[in-house]
Formats: structure tokens, C-alpha cells, sequence
């Protein structure tokens, strides 16, 4: 069954384009994938070109519809003095009113599948910070019931600088046009995490887990009340579950 992964971008001087389209080709690879590119629009700036190396306004902003229908959400953002760039910040925090239950849209993320890729290093952005950034993309996944996917070990990450377990870095290495250039092993890995994101992804669909309700409740007349003694009333109280089989 076909489903849809979202690679979703914010970048000011083109550093990250290159790496989301990697990561997107090694999504692509997995039957059924149906993979966009997306940006994060400017706040400031908007679409003004003069503000913007080439190739970074080619992909479409991304919009609520395209994160609503993404069985998968792999974003990225560098990394500015060893935190997550404030553009991309503002744009997370847009999906909070998902975590509202009196708002449309309550619960609307939980099982999507969450990925995160970034990049430090380069003039006026600081070093390091890299595993905290990716870090900070998944405590948000997290807080709306996503699925968190990394790199799962593997030998390419022997000869990757910065490779981490938690998502793909782009060290920032730059040549002598001052734009970084990804190295073969930061290519491998990027193309990887990909596809083993779109994979999980697949699984997950595949298996209609998207649509999964544990019913797990407790009734709301029979509040927990433990004695002085650390015995509690849990036992009598009425718990119902139902797992998908």
C-alpha cells in the first residue's frame, strides 16, 4: 500500500538542500514510498530571492495538509551555536494546538513516524551541539506521540565525522566556494536513514497501526488512592485493553 514521506527543510544558505534530497532518493527506495520535499518558509524573509542561495526556494513550503497526510516526518535544520535554528523552532512549536484536546486536530501526529537530520560547523554558526539538536526534534516527536527512527548501527558510521544513532549530521566542511560538501560515508548515511525511516514507516502502515486505539482507560469515578500502609485500590479498579492483533 503506497504512503507518504514528508523530508522537510529550513535553510538560508543552501546547506541542508543537498542532504534532505539524499535522504529523500534513500526513502524513495522503499516499495510504496511516496516521497516530497518540502521548506519551512521564511518568517522573516518569506520568498524574496535576494536572501537565498540558489536551489533553496525550489522546493514547496511546506503546508498543515502536507504534515496531516505524512505517515512519515523527516525534518532538518542546522544548527546555530549548538542549537536548533530558530526558524525551524517556531515552525515545531505551530503544531502544539495538536496537543490541545478542546482544538481541531487533537492527536493528530500521534504514530507518524518522526526523523531528524542537521548540520553544524561553517562561518558564524558555532561548532558542535549536534546530537542535542537532533535530540531537540525528537523530544517534540515524542510530545506528540510519533515514533522516533535514527541510524541503527552500522559500518558506515566507522568512517562518518559526527555520526550519531540519533539522525544524519553534515559536519560543514566547507571547499574553497565556502559552501560544505558532504563526503561519501555522510552520503551513505543520509541515503540510509532514509530508506530504514521509509521502511519503518511502511511497516507501520502496512500493518494499519496509524489507526490503533488501545482503549486503555481508567474509569473516572475510581481515582487511585494509596494508604498509609503503600497499599492502593488499583486492583479493583477496571482496566480495558485491546491490542491490535
Amino acid at each position: 500500500m503506497p504512503f507518504k514521506v514528508a523530508v522537510i527543510y529550513y535553510s538560508h544558505h543552501g546547506l541542508l538542500v543537498t542532504l534532505a534530497n539524499i535522504i529523500a532518493a534513500g526513502a524513495r527506495k522503499v516499495p510504496g514510498a511516496e516521497v516530497r520535499v518540502y521548506r519551512v518558509k521564511d518568517p522573516v524573509r518569506g520568498d524574496d530571492p535576494q536572501y537565498f542561495e540558489d536551489g533553496v526556494l525550489d522546493a514547496e513550503p511546506i503546508t498543515e495538509q502536507a504534515i496531516l497526510e505524512a505517515d512519515a516526518i523527516i525534518a532538518g535544520a542546522p544548527g546555530r551555536q549548538g542549537g536548533m535554528c530558530g526558524e525551524m523552532r517556531l515552525f515545531l512549536d505551530t503544531w502544539a494546538k495538536h496537543q490541545t484536546e478542546q482544538k481541531v486536530g487533537f492527536g493528530a501526529l500521534k504514530g507518524k513516524v518522526g526523523s531528524a537530520f542537521t548540520s553544524v560547523g561553517g562561518h558564524g554558526r558555532g561548532f558542535g551541539g549536534h546530537e542535542a539538536i537532533l535530540q531537540s526534534f525528537h523530544a517534540t516527536f515524542l510530545q506528540h506521540g510519533m515514533i522516533v527512527v535514527g541510524n541503527p548501527p552500522s559500518s558506515i558510521m566507522d568512517d562518518t565525522m559526527m555520526a550519531s544513532p540519533f539522525g544524519v549530521v553534515m559536519a560543514g566542511k566547507e571547499d574553497t566556494t565556502n559552501q560544505p560538501t558532504l563526503s561519501a560515508p555522510e552520503v551513505k548515511l543520509a541515503y540510509s536513514m532514509g530508506g530504514w525511516t521509509a521502511q519503518i514507516s511502511r511497516m507501520l502502515h502496512d500493518a494499519d497501526m496509524d489507526k490503533r486505539d488501545t482503549n486503555m482507560t481508567f474509569a473516572a469515578s475510581s481515582p487511585i488512592a494509596i494508604d498509609r500502609s503503600g497499599r492502593s485500590n488499583i486492583d479493583s479498579i477496571s482496566l480495558a485493553a485491546s491490542c491490535p492483533q
